[in-house]
C-alpha cells in the first residue's frame, strides 16, 4: 500500500522491502540514520544508490532484513513531539557546538514533517528528530 493511501486510511506509515532507499529518506527524516548505524551511505566504500529498495540493500549488504525492517519502523515509535510543545536542546548536544551557546535554553516545536521537527529557540530555528529535543514540562521557566 502507498504511503498516501495508508495516510489516507489512518493506517500509519510503514517501511517495506520494495520501497526504493529515496522513498525511505522522504518517508521518515530519520531513515538516514539507521543506514548510516549499519554504516551504508556514508563513505564512498558504504555508499549506496537512492534507487535500491530496501531489500536490495539487505541482501547487497548483507544486513539481515527483519533488523533493518526493524530498526526502520521503530522510528514511528518513538516519543513523539507536538507543535506547540516547549523543549530544550541535550547538554551533550549544546556542549559540543558552540554556536549554541547563547541559545535561550528553551524552545517551541513550530512544525513537523516527514519525522524531522523544527524548534525554534528565540531567533535560531533548529531542525532535528525527537531524539534530538528533551521536552520540558509546561510550566518550566527559561533559566538566567
Amino acid at each position: 500500500m502507498s504511503t498516501s493511501a495508508q495516510q489516507e486510511t489512518g493506517q500509519q506509515p510503514r517501511f517495506d522491502p520494495s520501497m526504493s532507499v529515496d522513498e525511505a529518506f522522504r518517508l521518515h527524516a530519520g531513515a538516514r540514520r539507521v543506514f548510516a548505524r549499519f554504516h551504508l551511505g556514508g563513505c564512498s566504500n558504504c555508499a549506496i544508490s537512492e534507487s535500491h529498495t530496501i531489500g536490495a540493500v539487505s541482501e547487497d549488504y548483507g544486513i539481515p532484513l527483519p533488523m533493518l525492517l526493524e530498526s526502520l519502523n521503530a522510528l514511528f515509535d518513538q516519543g513523539a513531539l507536538s507543535v506547540g510543545d516547549k523543549v530544550r536542546i541535550p547538554d551533550e548536544i549544546r556542549s559540543k557546538v558552540p554556536q549554541l551557546a547563547n541559545v535561550p535554553e528553551i524552545g517551541t516545536i513550530t512544525g513537523l514533517e516527514s519525522g524531522a521537527y523544527t524548534a525554534e529557540f528565540g531567533d535560531v530555528r533548529l531542525q532535528g528528530l525527537a531524539e534530538d529535543f528533551v521536552p520540558v514540562e509546561a510550566d518550566a521557566t527559561p533559566s538566567a
